[in-house]
């Protein structure tokens, strides 16, 4: 499958029918999710490799590793809607994914990759931190999300963890309007995609 295949499957991917501002349930854009996945998946973190998606939402990035041939996918999320609307967005394109509800700080088990779109920590600050502690206790190599404006926290916070920022791919996220608050129709945001990398790993 190439890069392009790979966005146009994700395409299908539903988002959130009724978002939740206080979860920052926000979609990742199939655009963005693809670049992530194919990053991983050149780097040899992707297939025949037991994947961890930690705050999947809809599924996208769970979704995806599954057609870049993972052996097996583990995605988790506390929100059991948006897990009911993961399962079925896995069901139309045909990929078996084992769908959890489970609260982040719950979450155990063990990994070869991690990849996740966590909360931003716009609605409260410091909600991504359990998801980066989280991603780096179950697998050796993590795919991460961040606000690039927050990339010295980010750097800081990884170190403290044990482990290293190794890659870093900046992208431009494009967000429509989904909360009654939200003047603009679409607002792009500054997003970097990390990947970590355990210091023991290096």
């Amino acid at each position: 499958m190439r890069k392009k295949n790979l966005e146009q499957k994700l395409q299908k991917v539903e988002s959130f029918e009724e978002p939740e501002a206080e979860l920052e349930q926000y979609r990742t854009p199939p655009s963005i999710a693809s670049i992530l996945l194919w990053s991983a998946y050149l780097q040899g973190d992707i297939e025949n490799r037991k994947i961890y998606d930690l705050g999947c939402g809809t599924g996208i990035l769970a979704i995806g590793a599954r057609l870049l041939g993972a052996s097996k996918v583990i995605a988790i999320d506390g929100d059991s809607k948006a897990i009911e609307q993961a399962r079925g967005n896995s069901e139309k394109l045909s990929v078996d994914v084992d769908f959890r509800v489970e609260d982040i700080n719950e979450v155990k088990g063990k990994g070869d990759t991690v990849v996740q779109n966590p909360p931003f920590g716009s609605q409260k600050k410091g909600n991504d931190r359990p998801f980066i502690e989280r991603a780096l206790g179950i697998a050796s190599v993590v795919y991460s999300m961040h606000l690039t404006q927050t990339d010295d926290f980010i750097q800081n916070f990884v170190r403290e963890q044990g482990a290293k920022v190794d890659e870093k791919v900046p992208v431009s996220l494009e967000l429509p309007r989904s909360m009654p608050w939200h003047e603009k129709k679409r607002e792009t945001i500054n997003v970097t995609i990390y990947r970590l990398v355990k210091r023991d790993e290096l």
